[in-house]
């Protein structure tokens, strides 16, 4: 690995900053979450539905890393402390001033539900060698995050993606990405088109609703001037929420989702409307009988509101968990019988 500080090597494969939530799973927050991409899945509104299909109230799938997110501010606190500490470290040690996310995964297990006290570990898995994008020059780092309750039960895992930088002084030459030629024709596909108008409000509400304090997605100035964006933009975790509610409108409450996969390849930005498209590529029945279809979904977005002007702004892959008839329920599947 090309001039890694050795004390950053030695984080790689190690558990660092364990800690448990200081408050727990509290349904204000999820209905917040799900109030921000305005989700109306009975399942988590309605405790006769979650009492029948969950046995009672459970928590969004895409709020798993809410409860990982300090307070902005607690008594007797020096300094902010801040989510997913490893990202910052490296950003330190590598003395790479800006960052981003740009490939999130989450592997979903028990259910969360109101009560619950979580508890997340931090593992560093890889480090590239220096690498240059349009951004500017830097490393990409991959860190995986392990959630479990407080039976020790591993509630889901998320791996994420990041790039530290250094902007560049002129802009780098831009590298086409597969997918992202000019939008094709926008089209009603297998699952409905989701169109939204997003505003201020919507961004920030968003990353009100996941904890995440960070500048980039409320404050304008930082945003522009810190991180060379155009606008304060839809933060990661956000994106998530949109894309369960995407999913679990076509699918109804049954619907459970086993693994996310996005990357995101520009901003989401107020003032845009975004547009979600997706398509069925896969419905087949696993080894233990639990029907499973995959949702390759597109995330667009335009200013002028014309879908020929629209870019590509995240490609996603959802494992969705789907019942076999009208006597079964994902959602009832537990250890070897549930294989994300």
């Amino acid at each position: 690995m090309t001039d890694i500080p050795a004390e950053v090597e030695g984080w790689i494969d190690q558990e660092r900053y364990p800690e448990t939530a200081n408050f727990p799973v509290e349904r204000g927050y999820l209905w917040t979450s799900l109030a921000s991409v305005e989700n109306g899945n009975p399942l988590f509104w309605d405790d006769d539905v979650a009492a029948e299909l969950t046995g009672g109230p459970i928590a969004p799938p895409s709020t798993l890393s809410l409860w990982f997110r300090p307070h902005s501010w607690e008594p007797g606190q020096t300094k902010p402390r801040l989510p997913l500490q490893v990202h910052f470290d490296l950003k330190e040690r590598l003395d790479l001033p800006e960052a981003v996310m740009t490939d999130n995964e989450v592997v979903f297990r028990t259910p969360v539900r109101p009560g619950d006290v979580i508890s997340m570990s931090q593992v560093l898995r890889s480090i590239s060698d220096p690498k240059t994008t349009k951004l500017g020059t830097g490393r990409f780092w991959v860190i995986d995050v392990d959630y479990r309750n407080q039976d020790g039960d591993q509630v889901g895992v998320e791996i994420f993606t990041g790039f530290g930088y250094r902007r560049a002084e002129s802009p780098a030459p831009t590298v086409s990405k597969p997918g992202a030629a000019p939008a094709p024709e926008i089209v009603d596909g297998e699952l409905p088109t989701l169109r939204y108008p997003v505003t201020a409000s919507t961004v920030v509400l968003g990353a009100l609703a996941t904890r995440d304090w960070r500048p980039m997605h409320h404050d304008v100035d930082f945003a522009v001037n810190r991180n060379g964006t155009k606008d304060i933009f839809l933060n990661t975790p956000n994106q998530q929420a949109w894309f369960e509610r995407f999913v679990t409108d076509w699918s109804g409450p049954r619907g459970r989702l086993g693994r996310l996969r996005f990357r995101m390849v520009d901003s989401i930005y107020p003032k845009d409307l975004m547009i979600i498209t997706g398509r069925v590529t896969d419905d087949s029945t696993d080894d233990v009988g639990c029907r499973w279809a995959t949702v390759d979904i597109r995330v667009w977005a335009t200013e002028s509101g014309d879908d020929a002007d629209a870019r590509l702004c995240t490609t996603a892959t959802v494992r969705i968990a789907l019942p076999t008839g009208p006597d079964d329920n994902p959602w009832r599947r537990a250890g070897d019988q549930w294989q994300p």
